[in-house]
């Protein structure tokens, strides 16, 4: 049999031998260089929480199976560590969350906290939240909110009228007994009648939280009836009786009209001893 066709193909000249023995080469340099590390892609870092809720997953048939004897104690979700993020069916990206979270010092103070942080889903939720227990300050806070919430709204004061109160209702009012109420109704009998609130100030005794009180409880509610003082023919021991006019102001009016005439409303200012600040209180009580 001849073979000599055969001896043709495998008979190669040196360049062909020189080119087979490269590619053989390029062969092998590339596999090793593929199934070396140089080219495989690094591994994406892992916090120890989710490396350590990995490695309990690979006992997830263990885990699962718990004795009838399993007691679960209420917990609080803020200090929830990976196996136990686990064993409720936490996911790692949940439970990486709330890692996340509790990393800038904040905590979650209810089931709709967590769950708006860790985005577990409503059976997870619903299996869990029983067993959060929070600390005593949260739950009181919420109490004392659900107590504000249902506290009756403030009904608005009612006020009563200045000249016709009585002891007892200046009485009612914190700060005020039965000298400094007595007090109040003297001065409005000297006065004839209050015309202003701010002449609560002139009763002596009344400190600015009472006097604020009052402004609160009392009002003038109708124009009073005052008998009016006739300025320019009232004697001085007359004039003297109203609080604004105590002696020696009484004589400076008696002297000022006895050398320039009747007194009018715009000259009760030339009046040595006049207050000023109350001139236009004081004119409410005269007769010109």
């Amino acid at each position: 049999m001849n073979f000599s066709f055969i001896r043709q193909l495998t008979h190669f000249t040196k360049s062909q031998r020189l080119g087979i023995l490269s590619l053989g080469l390029f062969v092998i340099a590339f596999q090793f260089i593929y199934f070396s590390e140089i080219f495989a892609p690094k591994p994406i870092p892992i916090s120890p929480e989710v490396k350590q809720w990995l490695t309990d997953q690979a006992d997830q048939d263990t885990l699962v199976q718990q004795s009838e004897n399993y007691i679960i104690y209420p917990f609080n979700p803020n200090f929830l560590n990976a196996y136990k993020a686990y064993k409720w069916g936490m996911s790692g990206k949940q439970f990486e969350r709330l890692q996340q979270f509790r990393k800038q010092n904040k905590y979650v103070n209810s089931a709709a906290d967590f769950q708006s942080v860790t985005q577990v889903s409503d059976s997870v939720l619903q299996k869990m939240a029983p067993y959060f227990k929070f600390p005593a300050w949260v739950t009181q806070k919420k109490s004392r909110n659900d107590a504000f919430e249902n506290l009756p709204k403030k009904q608005p004061i009612l006020k009563k009228d200045l000249n016709r109160a009585a002891v007892e209702d200046f009485i009612a009012i914190r700060g005020i007994g039965p000298v400094l109420a007595e007090r109040i109704i003297k001065y409005r009998a000297q006065l004839g009648a209050f015309v202003a609130l701010e002449q609560l100030d002139e009763v002596y005794g009344l400190n600015p939280e009472v006097l604020e009180a009052l402004q609160l409880h009392f009002e003038i509610q109708t124009p009073p009836e005052l008998v009016k003082i006739k300025i320019n023919e009232a004697t001085i021991k007359a004039l003297g009786q109203f609080p604004y006019f105590r002696y020696p102001v009484s004589r400076n009016i008696v002297a000022y009209r006895s050398m320039n005439g009747a007194i009018t409303q715009d000259k009760l200012t030339n009046v040595k001893g006049i207050n000023l600040d109350k001139i236009r209180i004081i004119a409410l009580y005269l007769e010109f």
